[in-house]
């Protein structure tokens, strides 16, 4: 944990300004623990300040991302998150250049990554162990910071960022609305927020995921994850014409190219407690909820950016 984080870190219970115990070098903090006037302390392990008491209901995604900590990651020779960032959001190099940037669900830092490297300083906050992949990924870089906490009750200060953005995150918390509406007290006027969340426009896609659903949550995580390998070459019965389109449909996996994605976002797909999915008006309602205007909508859906009055 970099000490300048500690100008924006709060105290999710009284609001209030932390101070630092433990060990630190000049520049960061690497161990100890951060301590409030109301007396709330939290730990600082691995580099990393931790204002939640363990995973909770999101055990699956910290496996998820300890086994796929670098999957989705872009290289030399790909650009995929890059591009996706972009599709889902809108925002390109030159609108975070040199902005304060909340990732809120940041898993193991994909997006923050593309941010980082379009010149943005970026905040990541994920309630699940996979803040520990992203620090490994992401944690030596100057504009990188990393955070456990709930995105429902977030220790930071209000109204410090110049951009907020969730992608496919608030889908997976027990209330969607609610996940979304607790971001934006966190917006500084004129600030953009984007978030891209699960569609409901393919009915017989979400009644058949819906049922699987009710049985995949049941089953042991790990036990789910290899499971879910048998996405790897059902991806090419799938792609046979007529009769591939039904069983997507009868039985949903990743469509992803490389096998690994398909891996991971499958996994993904059917090991969280919390699934909902939605329609571009019902989130427009929530952008008007929360007061803000120039709302812009992107594909795939449900992607939705607003700007704060």
């Amino acid at each position: 944990m970099k000490k300048r984080l500690l100008e924006i870190l709060r105290c999710p219970v009284c609001r209030g300004r932390l101070s630092v115990e433990g060990e630190s070098s000049d520049e960061a903090i690497d161990a100890g623990r951060l301590v409030c006037t109301c007396g709330q302390t939290y730990p600082v392990a691995g580099g990393v300040p931790r204002f939640v008491a363990h995973d909770d209901y999101v055990k699956s995604f910290s496996l998820e991302w300890r086994r796929h900590s670098k999957t989705q990651l872009d290289t030399s020779v790909s650009d995929v998150s890059e591009k996706d960032f972009t599709k889902k959001t809108g925002l390109r190099p030159e609108d975070v250049k040199g902005k304060l940037i909340l990732d809120a669900g940041c898993g193991m830092g994909r997006f923050m990554d593309v941010v980082q490297r379009w010149g943005g300083e970026v905040v990541g906050v994920d309630m699940s162990y996979a803040v520990d992949s992203a620090y490994c990924n992401l944690g030596n870089r100057s504009n990188s910071h990393i955070v456990q906490a709930d995105i429902m009750h977030l220790p930071l200060a209000l109204e410090c960022f110049d951009i907020i953005y969730s992608i496919g995150v608030l889908h997976h918390t027990s209330d969607c609305k609610k996940a979304f509406l607790s971001l934006t007290p966190y917006l500084r006027r004129g600030g953009l927020i984007g978030i891209w969340v699960y569609a409901d426009y393919n009915k017989m896609h979400t009644r058949s995921s819906n049922v699987l659903r009710r049985l995949t949550v049941k089953i042991p995580r790990t036990a789910l994850y290899y499971l879910c390998y048998v996405s790897v070459p059902l991806y090419y019965v799938y792609k046979i014409p007529v009769m591939g389109h039904l069983l997507r449909n009868c039985i949903p996996i990743s469509m992803q190219k490389k096998w690994d994605w398909r891996v991971l976002d499958t996994f993904d797909w059917y090991s969280p407690a919390y699934q909902s999915k939605h329609r571009y008006p019902e989130v427009h309602r929530w952008f008007l909820e929360a007061g803000l205007s120039e709302m812009e909508l992107f594909e795939p859906p449900v992607g939705m950016r607003g700007r704060k009055l």
